[in-house]
């Protein structure tokens, strides 16, 4: 009975439009937000990335003056004592290599040059000699894990340096010195008899102070599980953000190294380091968002949709159910003999005018007639 009832078949058809209206419109916004989100997501990663690169190119740019200062400074000093050669055999940290002699003065085990250097320009300084087509520390104030120095040790024969080095040529930038960054100089020394041979190399650093740089990897979150990380030339994990549900450094380098179809990863190589930045954060994240603001849009709607429907149920009740069922009672007063009503509904300029007039016009022929046979039957 309630479903054949005319405010049911009035609303329905007006519910049907709004949740259509309503389910087409969460589609259409929520479409609309992933859009956003992604881009969100992308622009918070880039000027992130910006910042950081920033960060990088004026700590190398502040870096590398103070190292050609020192390198200046290292190689006025050397010269100062006399012209480079080769020596003899010496054994420096356990290793049998040549000497390097500045003015006939043994360099080897002899820390007087590289810390008179550091004591005036800080960093660190070495003298390396060559061994074959090794490069040597015969003098250095670098520091091994132990606190010792790290006399005995070797150029890296796979990194960038040792190649220009054979070559006679000048290297500037960072390297990686016993597993740390340094923003370094190297220039080759040659011997007056052979200005193409490198005999030695002077070398002048700084350890790189990234503690600006920690801080702002350490606070980057990339939506909910998402993370940026640096990467040095050996690929080892250096920073990496720290706020995130993903900040576990084994999980991260997995992620950066697989590349798994599931996230979003991008990478940045940053000039003049060998280092990459790499930004990542799971899809999961964006379909939560998503999800998120989907809810919140068919919440709304769906309370829109409340309230429409109320209004109309309100409206169709004052200005449609009430005076028809009015009117229903008339008719049924009518048809038993009562005649005596008040039709206000005559007022009105719609249908349900017209019904109550006729209806009115109905009840005034009906209590005429009566009234006659009335009469009549007198």
């Amino acid at each position: 009975m309630f479903l054949h009832s005319l405010r049911v078949r009035l609303l329905l058809p007006v519910l049907a439009l709004v949740l259509v209206s309503v389910v087409v419109l969460t589609v259409v916004l929520a479409m609309t937000q992933a859009r956003h989100v992604r881009a969100d997501a992308n622009q918070f990663v880039e000027r992130r990335t910006q910042a950081l690169q920033g960060l990088f190119s004026v700590t190398r740019s502040v870096m590398l003056d103070r190292t050609h200062d020192a390198m200046r400074l290292l190689r006025t000093e050397g010269r100062r004592l006399g012209t480079a050669s080769l020596g003899g055999r010496v054994t420096v940290g356990g290793r049998a290599t040549n000497d390097l002699v500045l003015g006939g003065v043994s360099q080897a085990n002899n820390f007087a040059l590289v810390d008179g250097v550091t004591a005036i320009a800080q960093g660190t300084a070495t003298l390396f000699a060559r061994d074959g087509e090794d490069f040597v520390r015969v003098a250095t104030n670098v520091r091994k894990d132990d606190g010792s120095r790290a006399i005995g040790t070797q150029l890296d024969p796979l990194g960038q340096v040792i190649g220009r080095m054979r070559k006679g040529e000048n290297f500037y930038g960072v390297v990686d010195i016993l597993g740390t960054p340094y923003v370094t100089g190297y220039e080759p020394i040659f011997a007056d008899s052979d200005a193409q041979r490198a005999i030695g190399v002077w070398y002048v650093g700084y350890k790189t102070d990234l503690n600006a740089l920690a801080e702002v990897v350490d606070g980057s979150q990339v939506l909910d599980s998402g993370f940026i990380a640096v990467f040095d030339s050996k690929d080892k994990l250096r920073f990496h953000s720290k706020t995130g549900a993903t900040a576990d450094p084994v999980e991260i380098t997995r992620i950066a190294h697989e590349n798994p179809g599931n996230w979003v990863i991008s990478r940045q190589e940053v000039p003049g380091w060998g280092f990459s930045l790499v930004s990542a954060y799971p899809k999961s994240d964006v379909d939560k968002a998503i999800a998120r603001q989907s809810l919140w849009i068919g919440g709304i709607g769906l309370l829109v949709c409340a309230l429409i429907l109320g209004l109309q149920w309100a409206l169709i009740w004052s200005r449609v159910l009430k005076p028809i069922q009015h009117l229903a009672v008339v008719a049924e007063e009518l048809s038993v003999g009562k005649w005596g009503h008040t039709i206000e509904e005559t007022e009105l300029k719609d249908e349900i005018g017209k019904l109550a007039r006729a209806i009115s016009r109905l009840s005034y022929s009906v209590r005429v007639a009566m009234e006659r046979l009335a009469k009549l039957s007198r």
